[in-house]
C-alpha cells in the first residue's frame, strides 16, 4: 500500500533528498536556492504549483515525488496542469507507484476542474514511457528550447 500526500513543510529533506535523486536521473544539477525556492513554492497558496510525495507503508519513509503546476491556455478556456516533475526511487520502481502518483495529479486536476493534465519525458527514458502509454496518450510533440545567452 502506498499513501500519497501533499508535501508539507517539515517533509524538505526528504523532499529534497528525492529530488537530488530525480536530477541525478537526468545527469542534471540545480543550484540550492532554485530546490529550495521549489519546494517553498509548492507550499505558497499564492502560487499555483504543488508537489506531492509516495510514502511506503512498508517504511513510512518517502519514495517518490511529483511536482505539478496550474497554467492558463490559449487553446482552451481550462487551465491545464503541467506534471513537471515525476521521480520514484529506484529500488521502489515497477510497485505502481509512478501510476500512483499521476493517479493523485489526475485527482488533484478534476478537483480544480482543470482535467488536461500533460508532461514529458527524455526519449531515452524507456522504463517510464511504458507506464505513460497505460495512463495517457502520447502527444506526438518535439520540444525546443531557447539557445542559451552569450
Amino acid at each position: 500500500m502506498i499513501e500519497i500526500r501533499d508535501v508539507t513543510e517539515t517533509d524538505y529533506t526528504e523532499w529534497l533528498r528525492l529530488f537530488d535523486l530525480y536530477l541525478q536521473f537526468y545527469n542534471s544539477s540545480l543550484p540550492e536556492e532554485v530546490k529550495k525556492s521549489t519546494f517553498y513554492r509548492s507550499l505558497d497558496y499564492n502560487v499555483p504549483m504543488w508537489s506531492a510525495i509516495a510514502i511506503s507503508s512498508e517504511t513510512g519513509r518517502p519514495i517518490g515525488l511529483v511536482n505539478y503546476l496550474r497554467h492558463v491556455s490559449t487553446w482552451s478556456t481550462q487551465d491545464k496542469i503541467y506534471m513537471n516533475d515525476l521521480y520514484v526511487d529506484e529500488s521502489q520502481r515497477l510497485q505502481g507507484v509512478g501510476k500512483a502518483l499521476i493517479d493523485y495529479v489526475y485527482a488533484k486536476a478534476d478537483s480544480m476542474e482543470t482535467p488536461e493534465v500533460y508532461w514529458c519525458t527524455s526519449t531515452s527514458n524507456h522504463r517510464a514511457q511504458l507506464l505513460y502509454c497505460k495512463v495517457g496518450v502520447f502527444a506526438d510533440k518535439v520540444i525546443y528550447k531557447r539557445l542559451p545567452s552569450s
